[in-house]
């Protein structure tokens, strides 16, 4: 009686432990990777980007990525508009970065704010929900990308994608 009661306990735990599995591989890609709508066409959404980030302390962009013209110069088709904007906040990056422990993460550095227009014509804007992927992390990377960095990627989507 006592060995089926371990015996059922640790198969419900192994059961448990797959769905939170299943659970977690099917609703993250929505959570890390978040998409939104712009009301302005593919080029006044980049200009948008560009003009919000100016507005907030320490924040610059860094690049323009045209992947369309990327792939059509490489003999690879021709895509709709498609693209990203690479932005930093050096003062916010310091704090992270000044830790040795923390440096692994330059691989999510800087960060991405995508923009593409799909087969329709919609213009899309998507983020790495980088406030989440701060918190995996812990530390400081948590209290900087969950806290400020976050709050101001936040800020400036809803301000460039509001006509």
């Amino acid at each position: 009686m006592f060995k089926t009661t371990i015996g059922a306990a640790l198969l419900w735990i192994v059961v448990g432990m797959l769905l939170m599995g299943l659970v977690v591989w099917t609703t993250m890609p929505g959570m890390m990777l978040i998409q939104h709508r712009s009301a302005r066409n593919f080029d006044e959404t980049v200009a948008a980007i560009g003009d919000a980030v100016k507005k907030k302390q320490d924040w610059k962009v860094l690049t323009v990525n045209d992947f369309q013209k990327s792939i059509r110069d490489a003999g690879h088709g021709d895509l709709k508009k498609v693209g990203s904007v690479a932005l930093c906040n050096p003062r916010l990056a310091s704090r992270i970065l000044g830790e040795d422990s923390n440096k692994r993460v330059t691989a999510l550095m800087p960060i991405e704010i995508g923009v593409y227009e799909d087969q329709s014509g919609q213009v899309y804007v998507s983020e790495l929900n980088i406030g989440l992927m701060g918190k995996m992390f812990g530390g400081t990377i948590a209290e900087v990308m969950g806290g400020a960095a976050a709050k101001d990627v936040r800020d400036i989507i809803a301000a460039a994608i509001q006509k």
